[in-house]
């Protein structure tokens, strides 16, 4: 497993290396739009009850405070028909979404406000060429298209692109559809599309392999082609994907696999926070028969407790009730069962989280502090939940992770987007719960 880190620790260099450029190119050209400025002088009913476009909290990069927002558009213009093929097959292991509307549009406004809240997450462009939207046939009104990755893409199974239903774009609906088509029928887990599929709110297959298609590209197909065999059967029920073994290897114990030689492979479903293993040999037959005895609630599933916010066992607390772990922490946790008796009537601030997420735990020590603060305060509840194996309330849209909210103690929801350091987060608390605070030294 040495080498899986190892990989992915490369991996992550050269996303780094790539941002640095990126960066310094757009500082670049900053200078030079300085310089001669002195000189002269973006059908299915695809609701939005469940994609709300606008990060919040501290998911929402377009604003973030290690780096002050993405100076680069985050939607690429195109001039050339030929531009609209070369962006869609520029990176063939991610989605890209196309759009082609008039000069000054207010379709083209909504577009390019999607891609702003998305730009982490697709990749956008457009055009208004008069000649490039004749050439594709797409001169009368809005057209926007989603391409899923190429490389995914079977001409068996897949369709190449998907046409938004619609010729009047609203914000929501769009990025709903564009996640929904974004997806192959059968794709790559990474950790850029693991969001993707969780948004698809369906149990998610995964096969575990030793993946690598920059040297084994045949390796990967040969699992993708099977796997498509059963998912074309599952659409709508269940989505499929490939991870490499290496890569999710702090994920396997989550559904007890154990892949210890090379040429081991493990097959695993998601669902929320259940956990499903298939033990047969893999083959497509054993395949569709774990999936169909998944759905039907034959195979008994692991549940995944969610993270603790309490502090390690190892740190020790002496007085601690035996049995009762190390409670430290005034954190909430959250749980689709637990969620409306323990904020409801209350001054509510929310974290909704995702375990793998950096950020998330770069917040984890603020978050605590937090709760610390108001740990004496009955009317005030700091909480989390995690996102990926809980469900949030129809009332939080969360796109990103963690994304903060705050809910009075009347019921209204409003997303936190400040600082997130414990003083901020509390000062915001103070200036907007509905009960009084006055019995509490905060």
């Amino acid at each position: 497993r040495g080498g899986g880190w190892q990989k992915t620790i490369e991996r992550m260099a050269k996303v780094r290396n790539v941002y640095l450029a990126v960066t310094a190119v757009a500082w670049v050209a900053t200078l030079v739009a300085r310089a001669d400025d002195e000189m002269d002088d973006d059908m299915d009913d695809f609701d939005s009850d469940m994609y709300d476009s606008d990060y919040g909290g501290y998911g929402g990069m377009a604003d973030d405070e290690y780096g002050g927002g993405d100076p680069t558009p985050a939607a690429e213009e195109i001039e050339t028909a030929e531009g609209v093929s070369a962006f869609v097959a520029q990176e063939a292991t991610e989605p890209a979404v196309v759009g082609f509307f008039e000069e000054s549009s207010e379709a083209l406004e909504t577009f390019q406000s999607v891609a702003e809240s998305n730009r982490y997450d697709f990749r956008f462009a457009y055009t208004t060429d008069d000649e490039v939207r004749s050439h594709f046939k797409y001169t009368k009104g809005p057209v926007v298209l989603v391409y899923p990755p190429p490389r995914f893409v079977s001409e068996k199974y897949d369709k190449a692109r998907a046409r938004y239903p619609s010729s009047k774009l609203d914000a929501d609906a769009l990025t709903k559809f564009v996640f929904k088509k974004s997806l192959p029928l059968v794709g790559q887990k990474t950790w850029k599309s693991g969001e993707r599929y969780e948004k698809a709110k369906l149990p998610i297959l995964t096969l575990f392999a030793a993946i690598d298609l920059e040297k084994n590209p045949k390796g990967f197909d040969y699992f993708a082609n099977r796997l498509r065999k059963v998912a074309a059967e599952y659409v709508g029920k269940v989505v499929f994907n490939i991870g490499d073994k290496e890569d999710f290897s702090y994920s396997l114990q989550d559904y007890d696999l154990e892949l210890e030689s090379k040429k081991d492979v493990g097959v695993g479903v998601k669902d929320g926070d259940k956990y499903y293993k298939m033990t047969a040999k893999f083959n497509v037959e054993n395949l569709k028969a774990f999936v169909e005895s998944v759905l039907n609630g034959e195979i008994e599933p692991k549940i995944k407790e969610p993270p603790s916010y309490d502090d390690d066992v190892g740190g020790g607390d002496d007085d601690a009730d035996e049995g009762m772990g190390y409670e430290t922490s005034n954190v909430e946790v959250l749980t689709g069962d637990n969620f409306s008796e323990t904020v409801d009537g209350k001054d509510a601030f929310l974290e909704f989280y995702a375990p793998w997420c950096g950020h998330c735990q770069a917040l984890k020590p603020a978050y605590k502090d937090l709760a610390d603060r108001f740990a004496d305060v009955p009317s005030v509840v700091v909480g989390a939940m995690d996102a990926t194996a809980h469900d949030p309330p129809a009332d939080y849209d969360v796109s990103g992770y963690p994304t903060i909210f705050f809910k009075d103690a009347t019921g209204k929801v409003v997303p936190y987007d400040g600082d997130r350091d414990p003083d901020s987060m509390a000062d915001f608390i103070k200036q907007h719960a509905a009960a009084p605070l006055a019995s509490a030294e905060l």
